[in-house]
């Protein structure tokens, strides 16, 4: 009897003793990881130096990214005639854009994905010049020449967005506004046309990679990256919420394309996308809301490398849908 007493008397202090190894374990992890798990969080969305995040060829390694720089810079050039360099300022930031215009009375914004300037948009400008549409493009805020130091994936971003296509309601009587969202850009423009005082401007949203939840494709990258997902995952969420003002969850594309209702958009997918994930992009579709939309798959092509290997295909897809 005295051994089944001191058996069970002992049985809270065992677990008391393995609750605080296994919280002191925890906090020591969480000591010893945070500072790499912030570093990384640092790399992709806080412009650390002027250099970082600027108007450059980002992957100087990878032959179709090159490419499409190269393509992108010699069709700018010959257009150059038609560039009025243009900043604004919006929550105390000066912001850089280049407004090409051809005379007519529909414009598009190229919003490129992170770490991306107005640059490595040209290239993606191309087939909306071809049926005769002006050009705004913009570096996003702590990019390229635009002031800022974070990247808040769309939160406030969005915000500029709206004043841009303030300005060019105001300086140019443009009625029409295409948005052409790559990847992360997605948040940006669906947030525009959700909330934006000039919604009614918006005539179409065209997705690039468009991603379900950031969570999902930054558990891609960082496993593209050869980092553990665990802890780091969470850790770096953390950091980006805390840091960037960004909100995850409630600004996560599924969330937001079940409140575009009639808002017409085109959704742009690639099989090979290891960050956008096929199976979680055709839910996002099948769960939008809107009652004009479409989607159009390429066989061929990475994540936001799409036109470099389907030009014609998609070229026509963008004419289509714009008219």
């Amino acid at each position: 009897m005295f051994e089944v007493q001191l058996a069970v008397g002992f049985l809270p202090i065992f677990f008391i003793v393995l609750a605080v190894l296994l919280v002191g374990g925890t906090v020591g992890m969480f000591i010893f990881l945070n500072p790499i798990a912030k570093k990384v969080y640092e790399e992709q969305v806080v412009r650390t130096s002027p250099e970082k995040f600027g108007n450059e060829c980002t992957y100087q390694d990878n032959e179709e990214q090159v490419r499409m720089w190269k393509e992108g810079l010699a069709f700018a050039d010959t257009i150059k005639e038609k560039k009025q360099p243009v900043d604004i300022t919006n929550d105390g930031l000066k912001l850089h854009a280049e407004y090409y215009d051809q005379g007519s009375d529909r414009c598009v914004i190229v919003i490129p994905g992170r770490a991306e300037g107005l640059m490595y948009g040209y290239y993606f400008d191309q087939p909306y010049w071809a049926v005769g549409m002006n050009i705004l493009a913009v570096d996003p805020r702590s990019h390229g020449s635009s002031e800022g130091r974070y990247h808040s994936l769309g939160h406030y971003e969005h915000r500029d967005l709206d004043k841009w296509i303030t300005w060019l309601e105001e300086k140019h009587g443009i009625r029409k506004v295409y948005l052409h969202c790559i990847c992360v850009g997605t948040v940006t423009g669906l947030l525009m046309a959700i909330n934006g005082s000039k919604r009614s401007n918006v005539k179409g949203i065209i997705t690039e990679g468009a991603f379900y939840h950031f969570k999902e494709t930054f558990k891609e990258h960082i496993k593209y990256e050869g980092k553990p997902v665990y802890p780091f995952l969470p850790m770096c969420l953390y950091h980006i919420q805390k840091n960037t003002g960004a909100r995850l969850n409630e600004e996560a594309p599924i969330k937001l394309v079940k409140q575009l209702n009639d808002m017409p958009i085109l959704f742009l997918y690639g099989r090979e996308d290891i960050f956008s994930l096929p199976h979680l992009s055709q839910k996002l579709y099948d769960e939008c809301s809107s009652v004009r939309k479409k989607i159009v798959w390429f066989d061929k092509g990475a994540h936001s490398h799409l036109r470099i290997n389907n030009q014609e295909a998609y070229d026509n897809a963008i004419k289509e849908f714009v008219g």
